[in-house]
């Protein structure tokens, strides 16, 4: 499949412009920045500017988008900059995706969207789904947010052109799993108790959009992807306990080192799981 990825030279997106590479679609990566290395042509654009959105669809004619460009973390940029660019550039890259008659529209959401990597509140049940979720201060968070219901209303506007929101879990790229991971453990609880101590490993962000960019749904649909595993040694359930004095709602039989982010619904539709753990390092 002709697929445009945007955002194909960063920490995740490299790693989905490899996986779709390997598994024979044709590529373009559409980014700020080149990256050495990389297995498919680069087109320097920035996506703020919708005509220039429009010229690099116009030049590459995709089928797919896999749209992961975006200011990547909160914090890095003021949070006017942080709101007003993501929302800018997601709804860009929608619209151009829409007037050029793009079939599957896969989006890089984020965990944050949950809201509860935010507050101090907690989900009313360990593992959560889709459906749990809290408002959140966060400019980031709800700049990430906001696409979804953005993607509700194209999907609308562009009946053919289905959507599918992957909510990425905290990126951690395999050669430095360890590394990264580290200070969670080491200065528990502290590091790492806001996304509940989990982690995606980047390879799964490539396989999880190739999986939904192959697979078929229709509308606009949300979903959580995470490893299968916590990045500390202490059990889910005593760290919950440690950080926020409660034990929380954990269902029958969640596993210590379980992750509490629920992936069965990516799963059902599209057959992904997560492939690899820190623990495999």
């Amino acid at each position: 499949m002709k697929t445009v990825v945007t955002g194909g030279s960063g920490r995740a997106g490299r790693h989905v412009v490899d996986a779709l590479v390997e598994a024979g679609h044709d590529v373009v990566n559409l980014d700020r920045t080149r990256l050495a290395g990389l297995p498919c042509p680069t087109i320097v654009i920035d996506l703020t500017d919708a005509g220039e959105v429009y010229d690099a669809f116009a030049q590459t004619n995709p089928e797919g988008v896999c749209h992961l460009a975006a200011n990547p973390s909160p914090g890095g940029f003021s949070r006017q900059a942080t709101f007003v660019g993501n929302m800018a550039i997601a709804y860009n890259v929608m619209q151009a995706a829409g007037d050029s008659g793009v079939k599957r529209f896969i989006s890089a959401g984020s965990e944050m969207a949950t809201g509860w990597l935010t507050t101090e509140a907690l989900p009313s049940r360990f593992p959560f789904t889709e459906e749990d979720r809290v408002a959140s201060p966060n400019a980031y968070a709800l700049s990430k947010y906001l696409v979804e219901p953005m993607a509700d209303s194209m999907v609308v506007r562009y009946p053919k052109m289905a959507i599918c929101t992957l909510r990425i879990n905290n990126v951690i790229p395999p050669e430095e799993s360890v590394e990264m991971l580290e200070p969670r453990r080491t200065h528990f609880p502290g590091p790492g108790s806001a996304n509940f101590w989990s982690y995606i490993d980047a390879r799964d962000v490539g396989t999880a959009f190739r999986s939904a960019l192959e697979g078929k749904s229709d509308g606009h649909e949300v979903f959580l992807i995470a490893a299968a595993d916590t990045c500390i040694d202490v059990p889910i359930q005593e760290a919950v306990q440690t950080r926020y004095g409660t034990p929380g709602a954990f269902a029958d039989g969640h596993g210590p080192h379980q992750s509490v982010f629920d992936c069965s619904k990516i799963e059902r539709f599209f057959g992904w799981k997560p492939a690899h753990s820190w623990r495999d390092a």
